[in-house]
């Protein structure tokens, strides 16, 4: 599997891309709750300033935390199991049934249903 994730330094922003085929794997990575894999590294990330090296998925209590700080080359993705189960259905179903100019926002809002307060937002797409 691998997937690229694009970060905007000024603004925070993420984007994760792949096929299909590989949102999917990530979906299944997801639900195992832990471990480390390489992102597919782009050479020209504009409009976003970066490629992201990693990503990081570890098993922790409660909601969702998605972070990467801006000097790290890594995307952090912890929380517990029911969470990750939520994530996982929602990134399978956008990459089984989108179509090629669609995106899924992964936003934190009061009373979300896996994302913890504070969690920073990912735009997943097809590649």
């Amino acid at each position: 599997m691998t997937v690229k994730v694009l970060r905007g330094d000024s603004t925070g922003e993420l984007e994760l891309s792949g096929t299909r085929s590989e949102l999917l794997a990530l979906g299944r990575e997801l639900r195992n709750g832990h471990g480390e894999f390489p992102l597919e590294e782009v050479s020209d990330p504009f409009p976003y300033s970066r490629s992201l090296a990693r990503m990081s998925v570890r098993r922790a209590s409660g909601k969702i935390m998605i972070s990467s700080s801006g000097d790290s080359e890594c995307l952090d993705v912890q929380g517990g199991e029911e969470a990750f189960a939520l994530l996982a259905d929602n990134i399978e179903g956008f990459a089984s049934e989108a179509d090629g100019d669609d995106h899924l926002h992964v936003d934190y809002y009061p009373d979300h249903d896996y994302l913890a307060e504070g969690s920073g937002s990912v735009v997943v797409a097809l590649d």
